[in-house]
């Protein structure tokens, strides 16, 4: 197992984290008939997170998962929105319509979490991806200091693997 694949395996579970403490109900996604190949990447979504209803209302849809570990996020996601139609984002929304894929680095950009998120839901193949922190997702109701708090462990955790 190299390096990058435990990292992405470290951001998946700190990701499930974030999602249980925030108050969600974590399962395995829904109609998972068989792995989408894309390219060079399979596309099974890790997790379908649900929150309980609030009062008589009825409960929020599911909302399913993809993490992924990428060192530098703003430079993948510029890469990706070239690709056009053969992008990852274009091509996994014809599967997964609202699909929400969170990345995760170590080297966020200046002012940027470890954690982003690209919600497919509202957005349009062609037009730009952009990924906005996790905490500022406001239809996930994830607060800012549950994401800081797993930043500091994502941080202490990756620089242990590194010895940095």
């Amino acid at each position: 197992m190299d390096l990058l694949e435990i990292k992405g395996r470290i951001a998946v579970a700190l990701v499930e984290s974030i999602f249980r403490r925030a108050g969600f109900t974590l399962a395995p996604p829904v109609a998972v008939e068989t792995s989408q190949r894309l390219g060079r990447e399979d596309l099974i979504p890790d997790f379908q997170a649900t929150l309980p209803a609030a009062g008589e209302g009825p409960a929020p849809a599911p909302c399913v998962v993809e993490v992924r570990y990428r060192p530098q996020v703003g430079q993948y996601l510029l890469i990706e929105s070239q690709r056009g139609p053969h992008s990852l984002f274009t091509v996994a929304k014809r599967h997964w319509p609202a699909l929400v894929f969170v990345f995760v680095t170590d080297h966020p950009e200046a002012g940027r979490s470890c954690f982003q998120a690209v919600d497919l839901g509202p957005w349009a193949a062609g037009s730009a991806v952009m990924a906005l922190d996790l905490h500022a997702h406001d239809e996930l109701r994830i607060f800012r200091q549950n994401v800081e708090e797993h930043e500091a462990l994502l941080r202490r955790m990756f620089a242990l693997l590194t010895g940095g």
